[in-house]
């Protein structure tokens, strides 16, 4: 039903017959370019134009370059908020204000309230301590995650005027795989952003950086934009109305945006508002880049990044860090691949690094110098 529904999106849109995508299709799926049928309509492929497939990256390949370019032991630096905090709070990057860490062993960012048991977060929760956000200490794509503004009886209202119980809310702490919760204080979206949305929340800027031998590049960025009263950016496939926007580098420029992935979801304006979205120049775009490439840095060992980034008034505020790409979703908001010839030589600058290494290791003798004992060491 999905795919005779993106046929007939597509027909609408584009004025290409049934048949003729349903032959684009076949050919696709025989083409050098490792592409599926959603990926045809996902990507905008459907459209009059598109010819060059090969700049295209499939979930397939997507997935290879996260195995190839960062290593297994890096990724709790990304997966584990908590120790991703720690080493960007250590190294004075700003990041959101912690107010208190839920895990059993007791660790935290920086000085923030210790919380080991249940009972221990049912005690904050009476304390003067709102509005906050809570979020999993390892998790993605928002689950977990709440942001509330006070506390009414047996149940807390959430910052979009819902509610929850208590034991609900609690229930993401009582999930081992989440190793704890993070409360943090809640941050603001900068003012140009807050005119254009029609809300204080934060829209989260994802940048795709890359970590080559000269550097930390930023090859692809897209905002993540909150509609209504949504108090998350997230999108999950549109499910929740808000939108997504391919981001010019260069100038934090909006160069286009959708409000759901696949045919008719284009837009040009923002559905609360009704503020225009192409040619919008997010605020403090160059503080912005410089913050998550100087941050990046301390990431060596991923050298495929995923940085979401918060835009408030006093300027840009790392998020989190997050490993596995999902390289189809700039794909999908812009319509354009992204293995141009600029990520082609990232790729290949990379690749030619990791040649050398292997070379060297190669190369080296047998035998090595002997390692001190402890007590010839001191």
């Amino acid at each position: 039903m999905k795919l005779l529904e993106s046929i007939r999106q597509a027909s609408r849109d584009n004025g290409k017959s049934a048949l003729r995508q349903l032959k684009e299709i076949a050919q696709l799926r025989f083409s050098s370019a490792p592409l599926g049928v959603g990926e045809y309509f996902d990507y905008g492929i459907y459209k009059n134009g598109v010819v060059d497939l090969r700049s295209f990256i499939g979930w397939r390949d997507s997935a290879a370059l996260d195995k190839s370019f960062n290593d297994n032991y890096s990724r709790v630096l990304a997966n584990d908020k908590l120790l991703n905090y720690l080493v960007l709070h250590s190294a004075g990057f700003p990041i959101p204000q912690p107010i208190a860490s839920y895990t059993m062993t007791g660790r935290q960012i920086a000085g923030e309230l210790v919380l080991r048991t249940i009972q221990d977060v049912c005690e904050f929760l009476e304390g003067n301590i709102y509005p906050f956000y809570v979020k999993p200490i390892s998790a993605g794509y928002g689950r977990g995650v709440f942001g509330v503004s006070h506390k009414d009886g047996d149940r807390l209202v959430l910052m979009d005027r819902t509610w929850i119980s208590i034991d609900d809310f609690l229930k993401p702490f009582l999930f081992q795989p989440f190793r704890g919760m993070l409360f943090q204080r809640p941050l603001r979206a900068h003012s140009k952003i807050a005119e254009l949305t029609g809300s204080a929340a934060v829209c989260c800027v994802r940048c795709i950086c890359f970590v080559t031998p000269s550097g930390p590049i930023i090859h692809t960025a897209f905002w993540k934009i909150a509609v209504g009263n949504n108090m998350l950016d997230n999108f999950s496939h549109g499910d929740y109305g808000n939108c997504l926007a391919a981001v010019n580098v260069e100038d934090g420029s909006i160069v286009r945006a959708i409000s759901k992935i696949g045919p008719g979801g284009e837009i040009h304006s923002h559905p609360t508002t009704g503020k225009p979205l192409i040619g919008f120049r997010l605020p403090d775009w160059q503080a912005l880049a410089s913050v998550v490439t100087s941050a990046a840095n301390h990431f060596p060992g991923l050298r495929l990044q995923n940085w979401d980034v918060a835009l408030c008034p006093d300027g840009p505020i790392l998020l989190e860090l997050n490993t596995e790409s999902e390289l189809a979703v700039p794909q999908a908001i812009s319509g354009r691949g992204l293995n141009d010839q600029r990520l082609r030589n990232i790729i290949d600058e990379i690749q030619s690094e990791d040649l050398q290494h292997k070379r060297a290791l190669t190369a080296q003798p047998k035998s090595v110098l002997p390692i001190p004992s402890p007590l010839e060491a001191s």
